[in-house]
């Protein structure tokens, strides 16, 4: 009786033992997917601001585009007396709009690589932490490496495209 009384015991243990397994595999599960969310709302963020860093700067092209334009027609109906007073104006106008279209794209440069290494430096830190807290089970380190690869590889790919933009198309 007693031999009955202790497996009877052991198979309760084991089935609770198996419920808390359960219990915490899908707490983990919820937290993995509430970490999911949280990293698709962190990228939305991150298209969402390239997307309005790419239209500003279209427009500050067009705007200066427009200005040169101007400054061109000028140029060509400004009469002999005050050509050369006139030409000094422009140069000096057309170096400064060229400064300030090198310092738009200079800034924009330094805005994407510090959102690619706020965002390299979280994923690295979050990823740190999963290893810590999983290091028994196999599947979501493996999973956190494949969002992580993702992750990066949509990053570099916005900012290869926004590279692009900047470049007219030309890489090199």
């Amino acid at each position: 009786m007693d031999t009955f009384i202790d497996k009877l015991a052991q198979k309760k243990n084991a089935q609770e033992m198996i419920r808390a397994n359960s219990a915490a595999e899908a707490a983990k599960m919820e937290q993995m997917q509430k970490q999911l969310a949280a990293y698709d709302e962190v990228m939305r963020e991150i298209r969402r601001v390239n997307l309005k860093t790419a239209e500003n700067v279209d427009n500050v092209r067009s705007v200066l585009a427009q200005c040169m334009e101007k400054l061109e027609s000028i140029e060509r109906e400004g009469d002999d007396g005050q050509t050369e007073e006139l030409e000094k104006q422009l140069a000096g106008i057309k170096t400064l709009l060229e400064e300030r279209l090198a310092q738009s794209e200079e800034f924009m440069h330094k805005e994407n690589v510090k959102v690619y290494r706020n965002v390299q430096a979280a994923f690295t830190e979050e990823l740190e932490k999963q290893k810590q807290t999983t290091k028994s089970s196999r599947l979501p380190v493996g999973l956190s490496i494949a969002i992580l690869a993702a992750v990066a590889a949509d990053i570099v790919i916005n900012l290869v495209s926004l590279f692009m933009q900047l470049t007219n198309g030309k890489l090199f």
